[in-house]
């Protein structure tokens, strides 16, 4: 799939969290790229510090791709021509959140996909992903708490 899950990112990648993801351009936000990453993982439980090397490890290897759009950040990882997993982090406020998950899907499906997962099944996202005509399923994958054909 070119676009989204190409190889022609759009955001730079870097080892450094600092440039892990890179804002709009010209983007008046306040908020670091680490900021919206520490503080997910700081919402979910997870040690902040533990959350930004797994985030970096992955990157690194080459399985998942950031972008920023506002102040959400948008972990997308292909499985197959039509599924990825994906998980948003955000700062943003609810109505600009989902305008900003809408963005991603929309691109999503612009690139031939049609399925998303992800392993953590937080009701932020599935009430965004529903907003914009998301169906959720059980997901058939191990390890994934959230399914939705888009």
């Amino acid at each position: 799939m070119a676009g989204i899950l190409g190889d022609n990112d759009f955001l730079r990648k870097s080892e450094e969290i600092a440039r892990l993801v890179s804002g709009e351009e010209g983007s008046q936000s306040k908020v670091s790229d680490a900021d919206i990453l520490v503080r997910d993982f700081k919402l979910r439980g997870i040690d902040p510090r533990v959350g930004l090397i797994g985030a970096i490890k992955e990157v690194n290897q080459g399985g998942v791709k950031m972008y920023r759009q506002g102040d959400t950040i948008l972990a997308i990882k292909k499985l197959s021509p039509i599924a990825a997993q994906i998980h948003f982090f955000t700062t943003d406020k609810e109505e600009a959140f989902r305008q900003h998950v809408k963005f991603w899907i929309d691109k999503f499906k612009q690139a031939g996909g049609q399925v998303v997962y992800d392993r953590v099944s937080d009701p932020h996202i599935i009430r965004a992903l529903q907003a914009y005509g998301a169906q959720l399923q059980q997901p058939d994958l191990n390890g994934y708490k959230l399914k939705a054909l888009v």
